[in-house]
């Protein structure tokens, strides 16, 4: 019988320890139903941990689950309004954005789950512009750490040469701008050199 209990408690210990936990940059929904006045959306939670809500103040968000944190703002709702029927949806998860940036078709923030390799995450970027010349890619990792991969070294027609780096949330993935000639500026130097040079001559 105890036994019995156990495995059927189980599943809901796990459940609950499973339970997202809200942190600093998330953007969350709170609705009170019919209380409009009091229902939000978009609300960001600041880097103090805390969202503004109007008439209210300061409510402590990160570190709660959807749960927790439903149940204080009943209570901070319930001094306006009797028996508030409460629900706190998470729209955005802040630190789940992986950072596609630089020299690629459609640069931004992409919302990730689980670790993406390279082209994945090049892809979701809408690729790079031109693969011949982006050549160079930089990855920054969450922790600020560096890696400077050229696109040759895993990629070649027809296989892979080496493994591709996998991305995770938090990490930022920028390709190098091709070196590309300013023609206008060459051609203003140029002629400002041949100038300077006819002068020159002309004083000797």
């Amino acid at each position: 019988m105890v036994c019995g209990c156990l495995l059927l408690t189980l599943p809901a210990v796990m459940g609950q320890a499973k339970s997202y936990l809200i942190e600093r940059g998330d953007v969350l929904d709170v609705m009170v139903m019919e209380h409009p006045e009091f229902s939000l959306t978009g609300i960001i939670v600041l880097p103090d941990g805390t969202m503004q809500y109007p008439g209210i103040g300061s409510i402590l968000a990160a570190g709660m689950s959807s749960e927790a944190l439903t149940a204080s703002v009943e209570k901070s709702v319930g001094k306006y309004v009797v028996n508030p029927v409460v629900s706190v949806f998470i729209r955005k998860i802040q630190n789940q954005m992986l950072n596609v940036l630089g020299y690629v078709n459609k640069p931004g923030q992409f919302q990730i789950y689980e670790g993406v390799d390279l082209l994945t995450a090049l892809s979701m970027a809408g690729g790079i512009k031109n693969i011949k010349k982006g050549k160079q890619v930089i990855i920054i990792r969450v922790d600020q750490s560096m890696e400077v991969i050229k696109m040759k070294e895993f990629i070649n027609p027809g296989h892979r040469v080496k493994k591709m780096p996998v991305l995770y949330a938090g990490d930022t993935v920028m390709v190098k701008e091709p070196g590309e000639v300013n023609w206008s500026k060459f051609s203003f130097f140029a002629s400002l050199l041949t100038a300077f040079a006819y002068i020159l001559n002309a004083t000797l």
